[in-house]
């Protein structure tokens, strides 16, 4: 089962700011630039969802882009859109692993994460594998046939797309897809399917603590908010997506949490301007920048508190 992208490919995403989503990608499929790899010593590992891939923005806008930016010390994103808890513990078993970054960033979405993610991602054999120790599918070295079979799939998707296109039934999906999105929005409201009290969840974290300080390093939580809990006029910012609830865990997990609603939206003139046309969808790039601002301080404070 493939984690990362086609390598070395012009990626093209999503157009939420006026323009699409374009960056060229490294030698595993992952939105870097590819010399990111062949650093000496990785400082920083993130992983995630489409967040974290720094979807709806430039190259080098993204969280891991800005990071570069503020510290200059090597950045590498493993993030992918579509990934969940499961899949992120993957990655730090395939990817992170060969680096072995100082501080590894673990990207959560409380729009999604808990909320279909995980539920789908334990019905898959191959990823409830990563759940026993050693288990690999030496993915590093097996880009080559990643490249064959996602190329494959991509090119028989494309070809079902168009005869589904002659056969009028591209309005079909496009009312699916309506109908599926708002029902999300409506579910994403009201907090539903947010399960903190599957233990799958919590497990997964522990062997992603256990993985990171195998190397030396530190795993860190960042929860990251969502669209809707800033458009809505009255929210109890504690309660809404179980935030509380998740970062507890979190919490007793002795992870530490850096909670980006506190540190970023909560105080903001303007939370929704952090988003592409103050429109749900994913932050803009100043959204981003945001976020890693804060992280890299938030994280620096904790160093020097643990250095007194």
């Amino acid at each position: 089962m493939p984690l990362g992208g086609v390598s070395n490919k012009t990626t093209v995403a999503t157009n939420e700011n006026g323009y699409y989503m374009v960056y060229p990608s490294d030698r595993y499929g992952f939105n870097n630039p590819d010399s990111e790899w062949d650093a000496e010593q990785v400082e920083w590992l993130l992983t995630g969802d489409s967040f974290t891939e720094g979807e709806a923005v430039n190259p080098g806008e993204d969280v891991a882009g800005q990071i570069r930016l503020i510290t200059k010390q090597p950045t590498i994103n493993v993030g992918r859109g579509g990934n969940g808890p499961l899949i992120e513990l993957a990655e730090l078993r395939e990817y992170a692993e060969l680096v072995k970054p100082k501080k590894v960033l673990w990207l959560y979405f409380e729009g999604n994460d808990l909320k279909g993610d995980l539920q789908g991602e334990k019905l898959n054999p191959i990823l409830m594998q990563y759940m026993e120790d050693g288990f690999s599918q030496n993915l590093i070295n097996r880009q080559k046939e990643v490249d064959s079979r996602l190329s494959e799939y991509i090119d028989s998707r494309l070809r079902e797309y168009m005869v589904s296109a002659q056969a009028g039934a591209q309005a079909h999906e496009q009312l699916y897809r309506t109908r599926w999105i708002r029902l999300n929005a409506i579910r994403s409201m009201i907090g539903f399917e947010v399960d903190v009290d599957d233990p799958l969840f919590a497990k997964i974290l522990i062997k992603a603590k256990a993985h990171v300080e195998g190397w030396g390093g530190e795993l860190y939580f960042i929860y990251l908010p969502e669209y809707s809990r800033y458009k809505k006029v009255e929210v109890s910012h504690n309660d809404f997506g179980k935030k509380s609830e998740v970062i507890d865990l979190v919490k007793r997990l002795n992870i530490p949490v850096i909670d980006i609603h506190q540190e970023t939206f909560a105080d903001h003139p303007d939370p929704l301007s952090l988003f592409p046309f103050s429109l749900s969808g994913h932050y803009n790039a100043d959204g981003y920048a945001e976020v890693a601002k804060a992280i890299v301080d938030s994280v620096k404070e904790h160093e020097e508190q643990n250095n007194k």
